[in-house]
């Protein structure tokens, strides 16, 4: 760095009272820069007011870094745009004649280390990601004490300078995978990341996929159980949601809380939880297109029911149907943005009372409301994905009261085709059943016990098969 560089950098940050100065004279002069909002003012005092104040002679800055700066991390400034960045991150940037050092003293402001509202379990760790990296980071590095664990920070953000980590086990993640991560972040250019959620969009280019293709946990125990089979993790600052890649559809089958219970009634679990989404996507689309194409179908006794509940609806079935998916589509919505103190009470008095109001005015018939209420409970069974759910669910019913039971099957079959296209580095969205690979059912649908698991997924590409080895 040059002779003027400190008001070259002092210019930069003109204007910004934020910034405070402080000359301190131990033999050589010296300047110290700090951003007030961004450090601690006892890591200030302790790593570098004090042991400066208290030296009568120094000869140099080398000698102050080697010596007397106090901080656990000291480092050499190369460049104005190194200070920048250093100084933004809340280090404490000491100045002589040209030449710079960077002494860590960042704060460490942010709520505490507690269980994640998304993602609670009955068994195992309560430990939630925060929005702090270095806390995220420590979690991790928590529950894998070896030499293999790696990270790779990059600083991603004209303005922001976003902190962000790829975690990886090396001997386990495939290099090709890192790499290609690894270079997707460098390729980022944006104004700003505010969340990991920005990241996976760059992760992910596929511009017409539906179905998300990055996984998202806030928990650090399910973050280095991903790690173990080879994944990726992607920590953003700023933000308790840390990716994983490459990610598999029946990831979202499973739940945080099924590798601390029986594998048997994990089975049940996840076979419900499958059945639950299959049938809130496609119940009501069935009960429109049987009741206008293929009420034969229908057992006897249940066609009467349907029949004089619904003769006085002024809508059509698909009309009717539409119309109830759309109402607790929007109900759905309210109840995300309103204050958690009356979001659900507003859920619950929306519900009964527009539903109980439309049967009693005959605009809408009872198992319509009754369908489309369960529909709506289902989707939750797949939390991440309630939006593209709720969104084929309107497609497939529309389809099926225009085609009836061949249009429901088209639709299928369209939606097959499509999610088994996708793929990530290499990794089958739909695998192990497309294709089919019938050594990792031993975690999909089905699960072993843990200690028959004794080889990691063949469809995530990885640097060794064998666990435990």
């Amino acid at each position: 760095m040059k002779e003027n560089s400190l008001k070259k950098f002092l210019k930069i940050f003109d204007g910004d009272d934020d910034v405070k100065i402080r000359d301190i004279d131990c033999g050589i002069k010296l300047t110290v820069v700090c951003l007030d909002t961004m450090v601690d003012d006892k890591k200030v005092s302790d790593y570098v007011l004090q042991p400066l104040a208290y030296v009568k002679q120094a000869e140099s800055l080398r000698e102050i870094r080697t010596k007397l700066a106090t901080g656990s991390v000291v480092v050499k400034i190369a460049s104005i745009a190194s200070a920048v960045e250093n100084f933004t991150n809340g280090y404490t940037l000491i100045f002589d004649n040209g030449e710079c050092i960077a002494v860590d003293t960042r704060t460490t402001v942010g709520r505490g280390v507690i269980e994640p509202p998304t993602s609670m379990v009955l068994r195992g760790p309560r430990e939630g990601f925060v929005e702090d990296i270095k806390v995220n980071i420590t979690l991790l590095r928590k529950r894998l004490k070896t030499a293999n664990f790696k990270t790779v920070n990059l600083t991603v953000g004209k303005y922001t300078n976003t902190a962000v980590s790829v975690c990886y086990i090396d001997g386990i993640a495939d290099k090709a995978i890192i790499e290609r991560v690894t270079q997707q972040l460098q390729s980022v250019s944006t104004d700003g990341i505010m969340d990991s959620s920005y990241l996976a969009r760059y992760l992910d280019t596929h511009k017409t996929a539906l179905f998300r293709r990055i996984g998202i946990t806030e928990k650090p125990d399910i973050a280095v159980a991903k790690m173990l089979e080879g994944r990726i993790a992607v920590i953003c600052d700023g933000s308790p949601m840390v990716l994983t890649v490459p990610y598999l559809f029946v990831e979202d089958l499973q739940s945080p809380g099924d590798y601390y219970e029986n594998s048997t009634m994990t089975v049940v679990s996840r076979t419900l939880r499958l059945v639950s989404v299959l049938a809130s996507v496609l119940l009501p689309a069935l009960y429109v297109c049987l009741q206008v194409y293929n009420y034969q179908i229908i057992p006897l006794k249940f066609l009467v029911t349907i029949l004089n509940a619904s003769e006085a609806i002024p809508f059509s079935p698909m009309a009717e149907m539409l119309l109830v998916l759309i109402i607790f589509d929007i109900l759905r919505e309210a109840n995300l943005r309103m204050p958690s103190a009356v979001g659900i009470s507003l859920s619950l008095v929306g519900a009964i009372v527009l539903g109980d109001a439309a049967v009693k005015a005959g605009l809408l018939g009872a198992p319509a409301v009754m369908i489309g209420a369960l529909s709506g409970i289902g989707l939750f069974t797949l939390p991440d994905n309630t939006l593209v759910l709720s969104l084929l669910r309107l497609i497939i019913t529309f389809l099926g009261g225009l085609m009836g039971l061949l249009g429901v099957t088209l639709a299928l079959m369209a939606t097959l085709l499509y999610m088994s296209s996708l793929q990530y580095a290499k990794t089958p969205y739909l695998a192990p059943f497309a294709p089919n690979i019938p050594q990792d059912r031993q975690d999909a649908v089905g699960q072993n016990p843990v200690p028959q698991m004794t080889k990691r997924p063949r469809s995530i590409p990885t640097d060794n098969k064998t666990r435990r080895g």
